[in-house]
């Protein structure tokens, strides 16, 4: 789990969230992709 790992190093609190928030949103956008693709 390579994201895990850098992911405990990164310092600062404000950075971490971003990263999740970025990291969710993307997962958010594949399901949504993946959905779409099977609909069809």
């Amino acid at each position: 789990m390579f994201l895990v790992f850098v992911y405990s190093f990164v310092p600062s609190r404000l950075l971490r969230k971003q990263i999740a928030i970025r990291l969710l949103l993307y997962i958010q956008d594949s399901v949504i992709v993946i959905v779409f693709l099977n609909k069809n």
